[in-house]
């Protein structure tokens, strides 16, 4: 297969409203949606969380409705490529690939992870600080480019976060004040490293050194040579892969950058999971991601990687060799 249309990430569209020209002011973005946003988390059950992106003007151009996870995490790209889950229509300041939004399974309030996938625009918190990667519990409401974008439980949670005056439910949503007297999102020295820990998420001990997590491998299964230059190593650590890793081709945003065609510009993330395993997070790649060997088939939003248990990335093998003595958080 071939990769995808290789148009610049920058790629110029038209905008839409008047608001766009300027940065999204997400309390007012917010006041304005609030009816929205009201109205669809009523018709949204209690067992599920609505994700819904408007534009500056508050008008919803994309939505998404989710279920807890029973094993593997949700796995959602969002960006202006007709791929992703989410796609973002009208924002040239949105990359085709901008964010990975991750739920996660367990008890109690949803876990939610957001990864920038390098885009120019980035992730911007509610307090207005612009951050590499995001951890919350519930709910969460930040902006990229000219987008906003809200992640509100179902049913009767979301309808408590939403009552009341838009500031009292703009500060349930997000712990600002907009009088000033609330808490700030800024990260924090008992965060990850570069990770904003929002709604009492569990921090990691950052004083610790780096783990090393073994090696990863990249290589072509169609390389017509077994020379050294057609596969890649990358020795990671704990850090990189909290951080996220990504892989694909573009070598200035991917950590393990790959030459084929068969490979997307940005094409998987690579994160912690526990101790004996890793997870690959397909990136709306054109040619997949899938377990094992298999080239064929639907690709899968996420894969488990373990040692002697590689995954493809289209016809590129991706294998991991861990360090020995890992203990995991």
């Amino acid at each position: 297969m071939a990769a995808e249309d290789d148009s610049s990430e920058n790629h110029v569209l038209p905008h839409r409203h008047a608001d766009d020209h300027g940065p999204v002011r997400l309390a007012e973005v917010f006041s304005r949606a609030r009816a929205v946003l009201q109205a669809l988390v009523a018709n949204t059950g209690d067992d599920e969380t609505l994700i819904i992106a408007t534009d500056g003007s508050g008008f919803p151009v994309a939505q998404r409705v989710i279920k807890r996870p029973e094993n593997l995490p949700h796995a959602l790209v969002i960006g202006r490529h007709n791929r992703c889950a989410l796609t973002i229509p009208g924002d040239s300041r949105v990359s085709l690939r901008h964010i990975l939004l991750t739920a996660w399974p367990g008890q109690g309030m949803l876990r939610l992870r957001g990864y920038d996938l390098g885009g120019r625009a980035g992730i911007v918190l509610a307090d207005g600080k612009r951050v590499p990667g995001f951890s919350a519990l519930g709910h969460v409401a930040l902006s990229f480019g000219r987008t906003a974008m809200f992640v509100i439980p179902g049913g009767r949670k979301g309808h408590g976060l939403l009552t009341g005056s838009s500031d009292e439910s703009f500060e349930r949503l997000t712990g600002i004040n907009l009088k000033g007297g609330g808490a700030r999102l800024a990260m924090s020295a008992m965060a990850e490293p570069s990770v904003a820990q929002l709604g009492g998420y569990r921090p990691l001990d950052v004083e610790a050194r780096p783990q090393s997590r073994g090696v990863l491998r990249l290589r072509s299964l169609k390389a017509k040579s077994d020379r050294a230059d057609q596969k890649r190593e990358l020795d990671v650590d704990s850090e990189q892969l909290q951080r996220g890793l990504l892989i694909g081709r573009y070598s200035d945003r991917c950590s393990l950058a790959g030459s084929g065609r068969n490979l997307s510009r940005v094409h998987a993330l690579v994160t912690e999971e526990g101790p004996h395993s890793l997870l690959v997070y397909d990136l709306a790649s054109t040619n997949g991601v899938r377990p094992g060997h298999d080239t064929e088939g639907p690709s899968h939003p996420v894969v488990r990687l373990k040692h002697n248990d590689p995954v493809m990335l289209g016809h590129f093998e991706l294998s991991w060799q861990p360090a020995s003595n890992i203990n995991v958080h």
